[in-house]
């Protein structure tokens, strides 16, 4: 038979994998992931910067929270002349803000970023700190100083005293010239500053001058001694010397005023016209010639009108003063609380009904005729108070209604019986007193001579009676 060869190994097992073993040497950037490496080093880069970038963007949003709170602290001080108090009330308050804000953050590179972020911004907030606290100081001690003029030139105007003129007048220029060395304002500033108050001081003058003999030669006096063209204009001398005389003039030309003095503004008008500055300039003239021409027109049209119209004012008020007369003696007629025959309550009740037609037939005569003499008004009070006293005497209260002028005339309800009775009393003698002439008389039904009407009054209130008794 043949035989099988057979393989006997020689070596010793072993755990290496089988292969090939070789001495080349292969280069690391000739592989295909060495040719990665670029990539993935870029990639890093890239996301390290986007996080750099997401983190800024973090801290940004959180240092402009921050600052806005910061602003309102700012903000509350922006009126605080203050420079040392604002900057420390700011410290305080913006203080607490930044620790809680900072505390929350837990990224260390955000946070930091945010603190630089608020270092940077806490020297911006000092000084608009400081700018508002000047511009504050500014403005307060430029209202202190306003106030300071306006009282010292009060001050001066209240004097008639020429020592305290003087001192006033000194004082002013005092509080200018420190005034201006405290805000460095310079020497122009200050000549200006003294030149107003000049300017303001001699107008006063010229204005207290007004309505006083030689008015016009006083004014042009002080404005000489002053030199008065050198820091006041012409222009603005005229338009401050007629303000000045339009003013008086006005309190004195009130129409109507009983303490009105027309014959003094008519001279002040005169004046004015007339009125000419030392240096020979002329106050009414340019466009000032037109509102004089107007004011002359006004005053010198109502004086012709003020003494008619102070007379009938006048009238007015002692006719008010008799018709109240009048009505007392009317009402006492009626209610008398020291007569035991005439103090009861109907007829106080009767007084208070018969005031009350009274008042409003005055108010309706005089409205109705205000051409009437003072002596017709007298009359028609009079025989007011008689007609009504006639009306309402012996009626009982509860036949009394409230009396109104235009929709119930006849207030007061009689009896038809009764008011027929009259009616024949009337019939049998005209001429004789009868309450039925007193009814026509005072509800308008009178003939052409202003007689009593009885017939006329009769065709509407006996319709009127025979309703309510029917009702």
């Amino acid at each position: 038979m043949p035989k099988i060869p057979t393989f006997t190994a020689q070596g010793r097992p072993t755990a290496d994998a089988p292969g090939v073993v070789s001495n080349i040497q292969i280069s690391p950037t000739s592989t295909v992931a060495a040719s990665l490496l670029p990539a993935a080093e870029k990639t890093s880069k890239y996301f390290i910067k986007q996080r750099d970038n997401t983190e800024k963007l973090e801290a940004k949003k959180i240092a402009l929270e921050i600052k806005a709170e910061g602003d309102k602290i700012i903000q509350s001080q922006k009126n605080n002349p203050n420079e040392e108090e604002a900057i420390n009330i700011y410290k305080q308050e913006f203080k607490p803000i930044f620790e809680q804000k900072i505390s929350t953050i837990k990224n260390r590179r955000v946070k930091k970023l945010v603190e630089q972020a608020i270092d940077l911004e806490n020297s911006e907030s000092i000084y608009h700190l400081k700018t508002n606290s000047f511009k504050a100081y500014e403005k307060e001690s430029t209202k202190v100083f306003n106030d300071e003029m306006a009282i010292g030139v009060n001050n001066y105007k209240a004097t008639d005293n020429p020592i305290l003129k003087v001192k006033y007048k000194t004082d002013l220029k005092d509080k200018a010239e420190k005034f201006n060395k405290e805000h460095m304002l310079g020497a122009n500033d200050l000549k200006k500053r003294f030149e107003a108050i000049d300017t303001v001081l001699l107008l006063t003058d010229a204005d207290s001058f007004i309505g006083l003999p030689n008015a016009e030669k006083q004014i042009a006096n002080l404005d000489s001694s002053l030199k008065g063209e050198t820091f006041l204009s012409n222009e603005d001398f005229n338009k401050s010397i007629y303000n000045s005389y339009e003013s008086k003039i006005n309190s004195l030309a009130v129409e109507g005023d009983p303490n009105a003095d027309y014959d003094e503004a008519i001279r002040l008008i005169n004046e004015l016209e007339n009125f000419k500055r030392y240096n020979g300039n002329k106050v009414v003239s340019g466009t000032i010639e037109k509102s004089f021409a107007q004011l002359k027109e006004k005053v010198l049209g109502e004086s012709i009108r003020h003494e008619d119209k102070v007379t009938k004012i006048q009238q007015g008020n002692n006719f008010f003063e008799y018709s109240e007369g009048q009505k007392k003696i009317m009402e006492l007629t009626f209610f008398n609380q020291f007569d035991a025959s005439i103090n009861k309550a109907a007829n106080r009740e009767k007084a208070f009904e018969a005031g009350q037609e009274f008042d409003q037939r005055i108010d309706a005569y005089v409205l109705a005729n205000p051409d009437a003499t003072y002596a017709e008004q007298q009359e028609y009070a009079r025989d007011l108070r008689m007609n009504i006293i006639d009306k309402y005497q012996d009626i009982e209260i509860e036949k009394v209604t409230a009396f109104n002028l235009t929709s119930n005339k006849f207030n007061v309800t009689r009896e038809a019986d009764a008011v027929f009775e009259l009616k024949k009393q009337y019939d049998a003698d005209p001429s004789q007193p009868n309450t039925l002439k007193t009814l026509a008389k005072l509800n308008g039904f009178v003939d052409e001579k202003g007689n009593p009407d009885v017939g006329a009054l009769l065709n509407v209130y006996i319709p009127i009676l025979q309703d309510r008794e029917k009702n």
